[in-house]
């Protein structure tokens, strides 16, 4: 067996401290663990940085103004020291399972550089296995040479080559809910609809009409949400609400684009 490389993990957080222990107590095997803050007003800081913690000694702590997640993720990618890195959400949770095939790969004699980690999803304490919330594979486990992370929503670190897939699992937030569905679909549907009238898309009446019902129908039946039971029933139903709430937006933004450019007498 080679001598096994060594790992950052990398986060980023905001106002996490609901979960930030979980994600850094799932962490400590890791060599370094490498925490970018955005300027959280809660305990966040005082429990990354607790000198008791069974991580303290692995902790580097920075922070920096959040201006969006591909920016933050990008300058804790390079606050690291080690070559290979684990990227970690403040509100998952690495597994057993997963930290012993990572140790596996990192004592290969030539780990193959790029991999894709599955996510399990929750909503109100149940595990989602159907629906487009599953399967959940995340760009997450890499030699960082050559890496960067793109998009301002749903950032992801792009590869030089195609990720592989790690069937291990982290673990998202167990205790998921409506609330937090809703805060980040508003948040997020701002964000895309701005980027997608600034790429040209438009809406009209038609699409604002059908997005949610189309949406709702292609979760529940073709990706098979039914057999979440009432849960897979709420997740269409939301992801539906984000689907019509993005075309209002697009709307919304497409007009002030079109005011915007009109000639002024």
């Amino acid at each position: 067996m080679n001598p096994r490389r060594k790992l950052s993990a990398v986060l980023i957080a905001l106002n996490e401290e609901r979960y930030l222990g979980r994600a850094l107590a799932s962490l400590a095997w890791c060599d370094e663990i490498v925490v970018v803050d955005g300027g959280s007003t809660d305990r966040t800081k005082a429990i990354a940085t607790d000198p008791a913690a069974a991580w303290a000694a692995r902790l580097r702590w920075a922070e920096r103004p959040f201006d969006g997640f591909r920016q933050q993720r990008n300058f804790a990618l390079d606050q690291t020291t080690n070559e290979w890195v684990l990227c970690v959400d403040a509100d998952e949770a690495c597994t057993p399972e997963l930290r012993a095939r990572l140790e596996s790969l990192l004592s290969e004699e030539d780990p193959y550089p790029y991999w894709k980690i599955h996510r399990q999803e929750y909503f109100l304490g149940r595990a989602i296995r159907y629906g487009v919330w599953n399967p959940s594979y995340q760009d997450r486990f890499f030699r960082k040479t050559g890496v960067r992370f793109v998009n301002d929503i749903h950032e992801y670190a792009k590869y030089p080559e195609p990720g592989r897939r790690l069937h291990e699992s982290l673990l998202h937030a167990p205790d998921f809910n409506p609330d937090r569905f809703l805060a980040k679909m508003n948040k997020y549907t701002t964000i895309e609809a701005r980027d997608r009238v600034a790429a040209g898309q438009r809406t009209n009446i038609f699409r604002i009409v059908t997005a949610g019902p189309a949406m709702f129908l292609k979760n529940y039946f073709y990706y098979k949400s039914y057999r979440d039971g009432i849960h897979g029933v709420a997740i269409s139903v939301l992801e539906g609400i984000s689907r019509s709430v993005r075309h209002v937006k697009i709307w919304w933004f497409q007009n002030e684009a079109k005011a915007s450019e009109s000639p002024r007498a």
